[in-house]
């Protein structure tokens, strides 16, 4: 009995090496990436109040969040893809990994299609009022908006059938190329960005330099994947079965709710924010709040390739380096965030002050978002966890009761406590329903066998997992 235990021991050892090789590149290849597109952000914000005006950059603000909700177009079905493709990887059968790219490359481009007609229904042609979804103040910049909403849109729709590309890439651990060419799309959003800002400063300019160098990134990241690295995944529609799809809209629904529920939390909050109070008014919680998402990106760089890699481990049963990551990731993240908290709570003012401009910033806002910030990014660890872990639909409730507490409160507190109240409605939420659940589920899971881990990923048996998800 010792040689098949020192056997399994020396292929978890040599497959963990390869895990912490691939997450240690993608860490690296993601900072470059990650530092490019801080760059752009540090640099399109400012430009973009200065060029824009403090208004005009608040309607700006509010259409890319209103608009966000494009993205729930792709019904999660990237996560979905990439979970299904690193069991079948691991399992070694092509013809699984190529029935799911096709499945999920049909699936994206037929919802992204349907997307762009119900925005020309709506939106475009004019459906809904603009001062429904921007306010009274808004309406004066229609033209900007109409033509800056559809370049947003026809971006938002290229990256939903390219995701494909990037969820197949995470699949085979290979989030370092996706780092690398979104590198390389943030590097052309900085020289779009400066153009746009000097020689076109319009709403629809900064929706182009922005959306549009990322969408070609990721079409380029998509062609280079079945072009050279695994043509075998070429999407074919005979290669499209119900055997493969349900499993695959099983997962990549829940992945779907919960990215609903993201966005509920951290954009349409932002709409609702700026309906209750008015677009220049919103302006500092904005560009704090961005503030924290460029911080926030840290973090990523660690949590994005580390739940296929979870996954992979899953699969392999290597259940002790999971606990170990899972306790590893918690100390990092956690010194981190309160780091930041403390720097925004102590010095917020000046850190905005020396990045946008003279922004004028509430003591108290400052201290609560970076108060906020703890908590976004204790769920956000659990939440990369559980993914790897296959714990899906009990975290798509919790989020979207977060999601759904968020809006309630801002509707009951924003008009009362102005942006702090929204502030507040993030911090309650928060901690009311993600921050005690999440730890809970992800404990419950790491403390149980590899038997049951497996069970939530079996691939040959779709009862089983439909039943275990």
């Amino acid at each position: 009995m010792a040689e098949p235990k020192n056997e399994t021991s020396a292929l978890h050892a040599e497959r963990r090496a390869f895990r912490f090789g691939r997450i240690r590149l993608a860490f690296f290849t993601s900072a470059t990436s990650k530092g490019l597109g801080l760059l752009v952000q540090l640099l399109a914000v400012p430009f973009a109040i200065k060029a824009l005006g403090a208004e005009r950059f608040g309607v700006y603000t509010m259409l890319v969040s209103a608009l966000v909700w494009i993205d729930l177009g792709r019904f999660g079905i990237g996560p979905g893809l990439t979970r299904g493709l690193v069991v079948a990887w691991n399992q070694d059968d092509r013809k699984t990994e190529q029935a799911l790219f096709s499945s999920a490359f049909f699936l994206l481009t037929t919802t992204s299609i349907a997307i762009g007609g119900l925005f020309a229904m709506t939106f475009w042609l004019g459906a809904l009022p603009l001062d429904v979804l921007f306010g009274t103040a808004a309406v004066q910049y229609r033209s900007e908006i109409e033509v800056g909403g559809f370049v947003v849109v026809l971006f938002f729709m290229a990256q939903i059938v390219f995701s494909a590309g990037e969820a197949a890439r995470s699949a085979y651990q290979e989030d370092y190329v996706n780092n690398t060419m979104n590198g390389f799309g943030n590097l052309l959003a900085v020289g779009l960005v400066f153009s746009v800002a000097t020689f076109w400063p319009t709403i629809q300019g900064f929706a182009i330099a922005i959306f549009g160098s990322l969408a070609l990134s990721k079409g380029l990241n998509f062609g280079l994947l079945l072009g050279k690295s695994r043509s075998y995944l070429w999407p074919r529609w005979q290669r499209v079965n119900r055997h493969t799809l349900k499993p695959l809209l099983n997962s990549s629904l829940a992945f779907w709710v919960i990215q609903l529920a993201t966005l509920m939390i951290q954009n349409f909050s932002l709409v609702q924010l700026g309906a209750l109070t008015d677009p220049q008014a919103m302006v500092p919680f904005a560009v704090l709040f961005r503030f924290l998402q460029l911080l926030s990106t840290v973090v990523l760089m660690i949590t994005m390739p580390l739940w296929p890699a979870i996954t992979d481990a899953v699969v392999r049963k290597d259940h002790e380096w999971i606990r170990h990551s899972y306790w590893r990731l918690l100390r990092v993240v956690m010194i981190y965030s309160v780091g930041v908290a403390i720097a925004v709570g102590w010095a917020g003012q000046h850190l905005i002050s020396l990045w946008v401009g003279a922004i004028h910033l509430e003591g108290e806002l400052c201290i609560v978002l970076g108060i906020y910030f703890i908590i976004w990014m204790w769920n956000h660890s659990h939440t990369v966890v559980l993914f790897g872990l296959g714990r899906l639909w009990p975290m798509a409730f919790t989020l979207l009761g977060e999601g759904v507490a968020v809006l309630v409160l801002g509707w009951l507190l924003t008009p009362r406590l102005g942006i702090l109240g929204m502030a507040l409605s993030l911090c309650i939420a928060g901690l009311a329903t993600s921050a005690g659940i999440l730890p809970m589920l992800v404990r419950s899971r790491i403390e149980g066998t590899n038997e049951e881990l497996q069970i939530l990923l079996s691939s040959n048996d779709v009862t089983e997992r439909e039943k275990h998800v």
